[in-house]
Parts: structure tokens; C-alpha cells; sequence
């Protein structure tokens, strides 16, 4: 297991084995609903064995939202689009452009364990894409059954920590952040995400691409 992953678990153990109240959404009773809206600085990088390299950070909007079904249960939906600048490489001597794209949907269904935890099972479908000046290439949409666990505390009156994070067979995918009460049912996040994918399959003879984005986000948080 990678570094990162092991991380992100640990944060989710500090804050569900911590004293608070949950969040994001702490209220999954029928009809409790609220929408999450990110601006996310991320970078893409990929590793295949045919193509290597690490592209230039660009700015992207997320989107999200949970609803409450009642008796601890709630529907969510996320996207996480990673998608890069152009970036200039060197191939056999000759120079390009590129700019590469990592995008998922996730729809999950969440359990309330606790104050402090929830955990999720879902489907995830993920994609990826190459644009250049010598040719583009798109992978095949793969889908997969994630299952994932949601962690929560209290830091003050109006600021909680959260960590987030869920596996995949060839896929992890995780944020830690914090949120803060401006206003009634309003927040401010900051975060920081990541999306790893093993094994994309793409055309144009590329083969299997390992890719990965991540980056801090920046967004806010509206409960009704």
C-alpha cells in the first residue's frame, strides 16, 4: 500500500477515535441535503510504458452532493476532475505539447456508524485523455465497486476536520481537510485529494497507463 493511502487512513482513525460532531453532512435524515463546490489546483501524472510525465498544474471546479434518506442511510454523488495545462515535452529529439485529463463520478451509498464515522460502498467510473500537438488518445471508461470510509471531528465551536477516503481494485482515491462555519448552514473547505488509477487502458498503441492527480482545493459547502 502506497504512502499516501496509509496516511489518509491514519488521519480517518485520529478523527473518528476523536470527541466531535460529524461532518460533512451530520443530519442524514430524509430529505437533509448539501452541495459541495470546489476549485481544485490540480497536476496529472502518468507512467505507462510508453509514455512518462509530469504535466502542469491548472485549475478545475468539482461538484458534489448528499442526501439524506433517513434511518442513517444517504445518497452521494462526486466528480473529480484532474485535468492539466499544456505542458511541453521532448520525444526522440523532437518537442511537443500536451495536456492530460483524469476524471471521475463516484455514487455512493453511506451508512452512519457513528457521531464520528460513516462508510460507503459505490460505483466509481473513471477515464482518462491525452491531447498533443503530435496526436490524442482517450482510455477505455473503466468502472469499478469502491467501498470507503468518512471520519470527523471537531476542532472548535465552528471548525471540523474530515478525512475521506476509498479503495477500488487498481484505484485509491482520498481528501483531508477542514471546514469552517461563515454563516447558517454555510462552510469554507480546504483540502487536499488525490485520485490514483493502475492499468488505464488506452488507444493509439499507448497500453496501460498508471495515472494519478492530485492537489489542494479550495470551496464551500451549503446545507438545507
Amino acid at each position: 500500500m502506497k504512502k499516501t493511502t496509509i496516511l489518509a487512513m491514519a488521519a480517518v482513525t485520529m478523527l473518528t477515535t476523536s470527541v466531535g460532531f460529524a461532518a460533512p453532512l451530520d443530519d442524514y435524515s430524509a430529505g437533509k441535503t448539501q452541495v459541495d463546490l470546489t476549485w481544485r489546483q490540480s497536476d496529472v501524472k502518468a507512467e505507462g510504458d510508453s509514455t512518462a510525465g509530469d504535466f502542469n498544474k491548472k485549475g478545475n471546479m468539482e461538484f458534489g452532493i448528499t442526501t439524506g434518506l433517513g434511518n442513517n442511510f444517504a445518497l452521494q454523488y462526486n466528480n473529480f476532475n484532474g485535468k492539466s495545462k499544456d505542458t511541453d515535452f521532448t520525444n526522440g529529439g523532437g518537442e511537443f505539447s500536451a495536456a492530460a485529463t483524469l476524471k471521475m463520478q463516484e455514487f455512493n451509498v453511506l451508512y452512519k456508524v457513528d457521531k464520528n464515522l460513516s462508510v460507503y460502498t459505490g460505483i466509481t467510473s473513471v477515464k482518462g485523455s491525452f491531447d498533443s500537438t503530435i496526436g490524442n488518445s482517450e482510455s477505455d471508461t473503466k468502472n469499478k465497486l469502491q467501498f470507503g470510509v468518512i471520519g470527523s471531528t471537531k476542532l472548535g465551536d465552528k471548525t471540523t476536520a474530515y478525512a475521506k477516503v476509498g479503495v477500488a481494485s487498481g484505484m485509491t482515491n482520498w481528501k483531508v481537510g477542514v471546514s469552517q462555519e461563515v454563516a447558517p448552514n454555510l462552510e469554507l473547505n480546504v483540502d487536499y485529494g488525490s485520485l490514483k488509477v493502475n492499468k488505464m487502458a488506452f488507444n493509439n498503441g499507448m497500453g496501460d497507463v498508471d495515472m494519478t492527480s492530485k492537489g489542494l482545493g479550495f470551496g464551500i459547502s451549503y446545507k438545507f
